[in-house]
């Protein structure tokens, strides 16, 4: 399908249940959002307004007229008609953050493949989102990508006049209607901890963000429960929690605090680190060498991330945690189940946990 006549089928299949008079996109935010020439853009709302579909009011903008909602090819938004086609929103927050862009893509591809027309939407903050929305149709569903911010009330109200499916692609605070699929990082925290008591370490340290979200709380929760216990309380220091998140100057803080920490415990015989947050495994590396620790000889490091995601690991670190590809296919799964049974309960979703076996940790078990 060429990016017009996607353009003319997302249209299409918004005006099966817009209201009249909702208004449609800017020509200039259809021109971004499809990629398209304004010539083509407006050769398709003029294909609507000969249909009858659309309205253009000169100095107000393009509404829809309501023309379709009452047809006989109209199917209710909470029931899924196998045959039918779908509307999808994807809203991201604007970030360069690798995870989620590979995991909005494939979705993407997913829904379109299904005979499903999406369109993404970015936002800087929830302010910004609640003023992209005002401008926007309703559609069957919203898939909700917001990179480890939080979501206020008010901007849930604003996505639940959109669209009454709302997917989070990730561990939420699940309130009333929304659904989430995440992970949450305490397994893999114990894990990675288990890992290293075995071989031998006798300062272990765990580096994560001190922004919140709900994952990484759970990580930080079980971590500090670990150290409670009399087998683990003097190997298991306090964690270093650094002001940034991935990807701005991540790796950079990361290394530095690493750097800092490993200073200050001269005594350490066999020092390790569990580190949250890693994008570029090979860039982490070089600023750790260049920071005169070489891996694993003198710090054994295990990373928290997606252990489907090559750059990650940089072909170099142990990671534990999940796999992007299942992110994908649980929000996508998900949605496909609310559609199909919309009064089942709503609520979170966890992910399984996965390993992929590195080069980074000094004495490995056999077979790690």
């Amino acid at each position: 399908m060429t990016d017009s006549a996607r353009l003319q089928s997302y249209l299409r299949s918004v005006a099966h249940t817009a209201a009249a008079g909702e208004k449609l996109p800017t020509v200039r935010q259809l021109m971004r959002d499809f990629s398209l020439s304004q010539q083509y853009v407006e050769r398709a709302l003029k294909i609507l307004k000969d249909e009858g579909l659309v309205a253009a009011h000169v100095g107000r903008g393009t509404f829809f007229t309501g023309g379709m909602a009452a047809g006989p090819t109209t199917v209710g938004r909470n029931t899924l008609d196998e045959g039918a086609q779908r509307s999808v929103m994807l809203l991201r927050r604007s970030s360069n953050n690798l995870r989620g862009r590979i995991v909005l893509e494939e979705l993407q591809r997913l829904l379109n493949s299904g005979g499903h027309v999406t369109l993404e939407v970015g936002y800087s903050d929830s302010e910004h989102a609640k003023q992209v929305l005002q401008t926007l149709p309703r559609f069957d569903a919203c898939i909700v990508q917001n990179s480890f911010d939080t979501m206020p009330i008010d901007m849930i109200a604003a996505l639940k006049r959109k669209a009454d499916t709302i997917i989070v692609d990730g561990a939420w605070l699940v309130g009333t209607d929304v659904d989430a699929v995440g992970f949450e990082w305490g397994q893999s925290v114990e894990t990675a901890v288990t890992r290293l008591v075995a071989a031998g370490h006798d300062w272990i340290q765990l580096v994560t963000t001190s922004s919140f979200f709900l994952a990484n709380e759970m990580g930080l929760h079980r971590w500090r429960l670990l150290r409670e216990q009399p087998a683990f309380a003097s190997l298991l220091q306090p964690e270093t929690r650094i002001v940034k998140l991935p990807p701005k100057d991540y790796e950079e803080a990361a290394a530095a605090a690493i750097r800092a920490a490993c200073a200050a415990a001269p005594g350490a015989r066999r020092p390790a680190v569990i580190v949250w947050g890693i994008e570029d495994g090979a860039k982490f590396r070089a600023l750790l060498a260049a920071g005169g620790l070489s891996i694993p000889s003198d710090l054994s490091v295990i990373l928290l991330g997606r252990t489907d995601l090559d750059p990650e690991a940089g072909a170099f670190f142990h990671v534990i945690g999940y796999r992007a590809a299942d992110q994908v296919k649980g929000v996508h799964d998900r949605l496909i189940e609310r559609w199909r049974e919309p009064n089942a309960p709503y609520g979170l979703r966890l992910l399984p946990m996965t390993e992929r076996p590195g080069s980074s940790l000094h004495d490995q078990e056999p077979g790690m």
